[in-house]
């Protein structure tokens, strides 16, 4: 990156960026509060030859078309906010199953239902981790800052590409709307990962390989059906066990390859770790210098890259007595995660709608260090 070139640009524009320079060539969306600007963003942008944006009559119609351009073996893109991503559950559970690779951004808003759609909130991530019905679990990267929306764009379209299947970028309103100065990025330091395109004959067994499989193009040898019922290695639909082991396992297996995500850790001797995640990396940010300012022991832990997580950080988090994790949520629902996950995490919750306050942080997290003092726990 040349930090001697910046430029001012909101959380939205960012995403467009890095899915243009990620080499996304089609993109289908609907408009929705506060995710409408990068579908006219990609309007604008994709208009070469055998580029593709469309703006479709509904977030259904949206997803379906995504898919059809994956298959195809587009770089395809949506975004939407949580409504619509309801709305695309069980198409996404459905690439899923069909291994096709796509990104879709939630840029989160106040919910459920038409709930706050001009206030900010984190609390689409319990439904971007399991949009479908089923045993399924997507991977999920959340942007931390205006610059991240776009490092976060291409990170998403690069494991959407490895693992062959969908992605959920998150967001928030407040990021997405959010205008800043940032440090342009270097493009040609920019690390694009691109399908691995099947080159051999015909009778080839798609979903027979344990992990993942070379793709192929419609109109290219190595045919196949792209299959939402659970099927055989060629892709017709089958019911036998053995059948829905195998592919079961293979879709969850795939994950393993997306276990590259980087991290941020300080302080890690500390017993008592804060961790966010999305848009309250910044306040948090501020509140945790304040906090080592005044001699507060606690480490810090941040990734854009949700599921899966880091496996070493994981394994560090797993060794502190408590992760807190502020969140704009009710249900504290990261920390849920984690907690499956085998952390003792903890949130530290806001649902106003409203950014979370630094000052604030500062006292709850101090509230919360010095709790297990008082029972005798050393800290």
């Amino acid at each position: 990156m040349n930090n001697q070139h910046r430029e001012m640009v909101d959380g939205a524009a960012a995403i467009a960026r890095g899915a243009l320079d990620a080499g996304c060539n089609f993109y289908a969306g609907y408009p929705i509060s506060p995710a409408t600007p990068i579908l006219i963003a990609m309007e604008r942008n994709l208009v070469a030859e055998g580029q593709f944006a469309y703006q479709a009559s509904s977030e259904i119609e949206a997803i379906n078309a995504v898919i059809g351009g994956g298959f195809v073996g587009k770089k395809a893109m949506t975004a939407t906010s949580g409504p619509g991503l309801s709305l695309m559950s069980e198409a996404i559970g459905m690439a899923w199953m069909t291994e096709i690779p796509f990104v879709v951004v939630n840029v989160q808003r106040g919910g459920p239902a038409t709930g706050l759609p001009t206030k900010t909130e984190q609390s689409d991530f319990q439904v971007a981790l399991h949009p479908a019905h089923g045993d399924s679990a997507i991977p999920v990267i959340a942007a931390g800052s205006v610059e991240e929306c776009f490092y976060a764009t291409v990170a998403a379209f690069n494991w959407a590409e490895r693992y062959q299947g969908p992605v959920v970028l998150l967001s928030e309103m407040m990021l997405a709307e959010r205008a800043q100065n940032i440090p342009r990025p270097n493009l040609s330091k920019l690390k694009i990962e691109n399908r691995d395109i099947y080159q051999g004959g015909e009778g080839y067994l798609r979903y027979e390989a344990k992990e993942i499989s070379p793709m192929p193009l419609p109109g290219s040898p190595g045919s196949y059906i792209a299959n939402a019922s659970e099927h055989d290695p060629y892709g017709d639909t089958t019911h036998l066990p053995e059948r829905h082991i195998h592919m079961m396992e293979r879709r969850f297996s795939k994950l393993k390859l997306l276990e590259d995500g980087e991290f941020e850790s300080f302080n890690t001797e500390a017993t008592i770790a804060v961790m966010p995640w999305g848009g309250s990396k910044g306040p948090t940010e501020e509140a945790y210098q304040l906090l080592q300012d005044h001699g507060q022991q606690v480490a810090w832990y941040y990734t854009m890259y949700l599921n899966p997580l880091p496996p070493l950080m994981l394994e560090e988090l797993r060794s502190k007595d408590l992760v807190l994790v502020p969140e704009l949520n009710y249900l504290g629902q990261f920390s849920g995660i984690l907690r499956e996950l085998g952390v003792k995490a903890e949130s530290i919750t806001q649902y106003t709608g409203l950014p979370l306050g630094i000052s604030d942080l500062v006292e709850r997290v101090t509230q919360r260090v010095a709790a297990p003092k008082q029972e005798g726990i050393t800290v």
